[in-house]
């Protein structure tokens, strides 16, 4: 699978964590705390992204720093010690 293909599913499956979280989150652009993300919220959503793709797939500082979905998949693949979820289209 190429890089692209697996950033892309990263990037869904943010989107529909994110949604299950409640936030208003449709595209890779937007921003996790612009679309109503608080601590808590980045919590889940950083444990969430432990248990699919392995310990420290999501650092808190990383999250902070740069939180788009697009910037927040790139962190989790270059983290990542579990494949990337399959996702149905």
């Amino acid at each position: 699978m190429s890089e692209i293909a697996n950033d892309q599913r990263v990037e869904t499956w943010l989107i529909g964590v994110c949604q299950e979280l409640g936030l208003k989150v449709t595209t890779a652009e937007d921003d996790f705390f612009a679309a109503g993300g608080t601590s808590l919220s980045a919590v889940k959503l950083i444990d969430r992204a432990e248990e699919v793709f392995g310990e420290d797939a999501l650092p808190p500082d990383d999250l902070f720093a740069e939180s788009s979905i697009r910037a927040v998949a790139s962190v989790i693949q270059r983290n990542q010690s579990r494949p990337a979820p399959v996702t149905g289209s």
